[in-house]
């Protein structure tokens, strides 16, 4: 049997085990500065949340937290709300699809009528990471991760900063899927219809949240960044900022789990700016 030496196998070790998190401690070990990074999954409820205590210990000790944005869960409605209505919904599925999205979508604050192709189907996959996958529970007072965290630290009077507006995110999110039309569409928004509403959804759909959930993760920092705005780009927007909020404060940042992923991730280009990136040991409590 081959031997290997010790410090080959602690690395191969450490490695392995840095993947089981979802928070990371970033230092600046010249000014002094400790921080933290979460990678969220929007659609974890507070529950979720609250089962991980170093992350609430983490806002507590930040003197901000930065978020991808701060505006009030109102903001992307009214956006949206203040649009001209459009029948397109009406010719472009098929009846028994409307009757079924009408039912899904009774309780929502926004007119699925002035929901542009993409924004229907992204809120049915949010929906569906909801229901299906169980990210939010019955007892939850919040259904968005990031949400609840910004509720956190405005709670506690720690200033809260936000790297874009909901309104450049609704242009990113058209621009980066080239704005598709109904008919590209219609297929992804009825099986998304169906999910919800069949007596049995394919559960295969959730296998992220469950990895998430369990903290069974794969950040591939070596691994090349595809071109594409969503990600690669706003990371770069938001890597002009984030080194000196690190440099000058003790900084608590929010953004979802794949903004921290492969070469172009903020842990990987924080790391290759000078920062100590550590991952953070996580347990949850009962």
């Amino acid at each position: 049997m081959k031997s290997y030496p010790i410090i080959f196998i602690f690395i191969i070790s450490f490695s392995v085990r840095a993947q089981k998190t979802i928070l990371w401690k970033v230092s600046d070990t010249i000014n002094l500065k400790t921080s933290y990074i979460v990678g969220t999954f929007h659609q974890f409820g507070n529950s979720f949340v609250d089962s991980i205590p170093q992350i609430q210990q983490a806002i507590l000790q930040s003197e901000i937290a930065v978020f991808e944005s701060i505006n009030d869960t109102e903001s992307a409605r009214k956006i949206i709300n203040s649009r001209q209505a459009s029948n397109a919904l009406n010719t472009s599925l098929k009846k028994r699809d409307l009757q079924k999205l009408k039912t899904i979508t009774a309780d929502w604050k926004v007119d699925i009528y002035k929901l542009k192709p993409l924004e229907l189907r992204w809120k049915l996959q949010q929906e569906s990471q909801k229901i299906l996958c169980e990210t939010v529970k019955a007892n939850d007072t919040w259904d968005h991760f990031d949400n609840y965290l910004i509720h956190i630290a405005k709670t506690n009077k720690i200033p809260v900063l936000g790297l874009e507006t909901d309104s450049l995110q609704l242009e990113l999110i058209t621009k980066e899927n080239k704005n598709p039309n109904w008919k590209q569409e219609r297929k992804a928004i009825s099986e998304l219809i169906e999910q919800l509403t069949t007596n049995k959804p394919n559960m295969g759909y959730c296998v992220f949240a469950n990895k998430y959930r369990d903290f069974d993760l794969d950040y591939k920092f070596k691994d090349s960044c595809p071109e594409n705005i969503l990600i690669k780009e706003r990371n770069a927007d938001w890597l002009k900022v984030l080194p000196n909020i690190l440099k000058t404060k003790n900084t608590f940042i929010a953004v979802g789990y794949a903004h921290l992923r492969n070469s172009c991730g903020l842990l990987e280009q924080l790391q290759q700016d000078g920062f100590l990136v550590e991952p953070v040991l996580l347990k949850k409590s009962d």
